[in-house]
C-alpha cells in the first residue's frame, strides 16, 4: 500500500437497482392516470468507482486516510485547476498583507450547506479552530500550525493571521482535509458525524455508507457555485456516485470488465496490456505525484554509515525494475520528489544521484568494513507489485554482497511493524503533491513515525524549517531544492521509481477529464445508460 501523507484519498457511492453494473432508480410505476405511465422510465446515471480499501471515517478532521467521497461532499476555500494552479473555491478572492502574516479571504455569497444552512465565515473559523484544537487530535493540525488566529470580520470575510510567513497556506487550504464543515451539524451529531451524518456544501450529498461495501452520494440539485475554471459550475450531470470497496485486485479488474465498475484508479501495471486490448475500456495515463523508494533505519548499524547507504543506491538498477516489475510503465526516480512538482523539484536530481554501479557499491561496502558482505532483512507489504519489487531488489543487492531475507506483511501489520521500529531495509511509496512531504517523513520531530527512516539530523531540520517559512512561494521552492540536494548527498533513501497515474475508464463514461489530484466528476462528466 502506498505511504500517504495523512494517508490521502478516498471513496463514494450507492445502489438502488443493479442492472449490468449500472445502478438505476425510478423503477417504480408512475401514478395511475399519468399520461407518461406508458412511457419508458428515465434511468438515473449512477457512476460506480472501484477502490481497494474503505474509508476510515467521513469526518475528515479526524482521519489521515481521506476517502474520495470527501472531495465531492465538501468544498474548500481554495481549489486547484487542471494545471494545478490555485484558484478560488468557497473563497472568491483573497488578499495578503505586506508582511505576509494576514490573509483576508472574501467568501462566496449564496452558498448553502446540504441541510439548507447558509455558509458563513463562522463555519470557516469553526473548521480551522477545530482542526487546530489539541483535544481534537487532528492529523492535519500540524499543517495549520502557522495559523495563530482566525478572525471573523463579517459573514463573508475572514482573516487568517499567521505567526510567520507561510506561502504553503493556499496548498493546505486546497486539500481534502480542509473541507469546510457545517458548525451546527458538526456539534449536533457529535460522535455520529462522519458515519451516519455528513454535511458539506459540495456538489454531492452524503446518502449512505455500508461499511466494507459502498459509500453512496447523490447530486446536490442546488449546487451553482462551482469554481470559475470548471466548464460546469452548476449541478452535476451524473445523479449518483457509488464508491465500492473491492479489496482483491483481480476482482476489481473483473468488475471493470463486466461493467460492475466504471472507473478504476491506480491500475496495477500488470493489468495495463490486458485492459488496453479491451475495446470497452480506455487507459488514461497522467503524471503522478508519487514516489517509490527503498528506505532503511538510519539510526541502526550499518545504515549509520553513509558509505553503506550510498552503496545501496549504487547497487539498484532502476531501469531493470521499471521494465520487469512495472512493465515499462513509469520512470526511474533519482530525487526525493516526483518531477510532476515542477516548481519544487530539484532539476539536477538525476545528475547528482547515484548511477547503477555494482563495482562502486562493492568498493564502498569494503571501505565501510563489509568486504565480506552483509545479511539484512527486506520488508514490504504483500501487494503483487511490491512483492515482485522485493524479489528484484533481493537479487540486485546480492550481486554486491548484500544478502537479504524478504519479510512480507499485510498493510496494517506493515504499518505496525514500522511504528515498532523493527525495520532494516523496507519498501515504501508515497503520494503527495507538495514538497512538505519531506517535512512529514524526514524532520526529527516526526521520528520514529511517520519518519520511519528514523533520520534525525540537525541540518535537515534547519533546511526544511527554513524552506517552510520563506516569505514567498518562489523562495520556498528554492530552499526545498537545496534540501533535496543535501538529502541526495546523504543518501537518506534510495529513490527507485515514479509510477504513471493509471486510470481505467469504461466507454460509458463521457467527457472524462484527467486531473492530477482530484477527479472532478461534477465538471461535465456524463454517463451513458441503456
Amino acid at each position: 500500500m502506498m505511504s500517504m501523507k495523512r494517508g490521502r484519498l478516498l471513496t463514494l457511492i450507492v445502489v438502488a437497482c443493479l442492472v449490468s453494473g449500472l445502478i438505476m432508480t425510478g423503477c417504480s410505476k408512475p401514478p395511475a392516470g399519468n399520461d407518461a405511465s406508458n412511457q419508458p422510465q428515465a434511468q438515473e446515471k449512477v457512476l460506480v468507482l472501484g477502490y481497494d480499501r474503505d474509508a476510515e471515517t467521513l469526518n475528515h478532521i479526524k482521519t489521515s486516510w481521506y476517502s474520495d467521497a470527501l472531495i465531492y461532499i465538501y468544498d474548500r476555500l481554495v481549489s486547484r485547476d487542471y494545471n494545478f494552479n490555485y484558484k478560488p473555491g468557497l473563497a472568491e478572492s483573497w488578499d495578503t498583507s505586506e508582511d505576509g502574516l494576514t490573509w483576508t479571504f472574501h467568501l462566496r455569497k449564496g452558498v448553502k450547506f446540504h441541510d439548507g444552512k447558509p455558509f458563513t465565515a463562522e463555519d470557516v473559523k469553526f473548521t480551522i479552530d477545530t482542526i487546530k484544537n489539541p483535544d481534537t487530535a487532528s492529523p492535519f493540525a500540524g499543517d495549520l500550525a502557522a495559523i495563530n488566529e482566525v478572525v471573523v470580520k463579517d459573514d463573508h470575510t475572514v482573516d487568517i493571521i499567521l505567526d510567520y510567513p507561510f506561502p504553503n497556506l493556499l496548498f493546505n487550504l486546497s486539500n481534502t482535509a480542509a473541507g469546510i464543515v457545517n458548525k451546527e451539524a458538526y456539534e449536533k451529531y457529535g460522535d455520529e458525524y462522519g458515519s451516519k451524518y455528513v454535511v458539506g456544501t459540495g456538489p454531492y450529498i452524503f446518502q449512505e455508507w455500508v461499511k466494507g461495501d459502498k459509500i453512496v452520494l447523490v447530486k446536490n440539485p442546488e449546487y451553482n457555485w462551482g469554481p470559475e475554471w470548471m466548464s460546469n459550475r452548476g449541478p452535476a450531470l451524473i445523479d449518483k456516485i457509488v464508491l465500492r470497496t473491492i479489496p482483491e485486485e483481480n476482482s476489481r479488474l473483473m468488475e471493470l470488465e463486466t461493467g460492475g465498475v466504471h472507473i478504476l484508479r491506480n491500475v496495477p501495471a500488470a493489468f495495463v496490456e490486458k485492459l488496453e486490448n479491451n475495446a470497452e475500456i480506455e487507459i488514461v495515463k497522467g503524471s503522478a505525484t508519487k514516489l517509490g523508494y527503498l528506505a532503511y533505519a538510519c539510526d541502526k548499524k550499518p545504515f549509520t554509515d553513509v558509505r553503506v547507504r550510498r552503496a545501496i543506491n549504487h547497487a539498484i538498477n532502476r531501469e531493470e525494475i521499471i521494465q520487469y516489475v512495472f512493465r515499462g510503465v513509469g520512470q526511474p526516480a533519482y530525487g526525493y520528489l516526483p518531477p510532476a512538482l515542477q516548481d519544487e523539484y530539484y532539476q539536477d536530481s538525476e545528475k547528482d544521484a547515484y548511477k547503477y554501479d555494482p563495482d562502486k557499491a562493492k568498493q564502498l561496502l569494503a571501505e565501510a568494513g563489509f568486504a565480506g558482505g552483509l545479511k539484512l532483512t527486506l520488508s514490504s507489504d504483500n501487494s503483487t507489485e511490491n512483492s515482485r519489487l522485493a524479489q528484484v531488489l533481493q537479487n540486485q543487492l546480492k550481486q554486491v554482497g548484500i544478502d537479504v531475507e524478504i519479510q512480507l506483511y499485510d498493510s496494517s501489520s506493515y504499518t505496525a511493524m514500522l511504528k515498532e521500529g523493527k525495520q532494516e531495509l523496507f519498501i515504501r511509496l508515497y503520494s503527495w503533491p507538495n514538497a512538505d512531504i519531506l517535512d512529514w517523513f524526514l524532520l526529527s520531530s516526526q521520528s520514529p513515525y511517520p519518519n520511519h527512516s528514523r533520520w534525525v539530523d540537525n541540518k535537515t531540520d534547519e533546511m526544511l524549517t527554513k524552506a517552510a517559512r520563506m516569505a514567498t512561494w518562489e523562495e520556498r521552492a528554492e530552499e526545498y531544492k537545496k534540501a533535496q540536494k543535501y538529502l541526495i548527498e546523504q543518501a537518506v533513501w534510495c529513490p527507485i521509481y515514479v509510477p504513471d497515474n493509471l486510470i481505467a475508464v469504461r466507454k460509458e463514461v463521457k467527457n472524462f477529464k484527467y486531473h492530477p489530484w482530484m477527479l472532478q466528476y461534477n465538471d461535465g462528466f456524463d454517463l451513458e445508460v441503456k
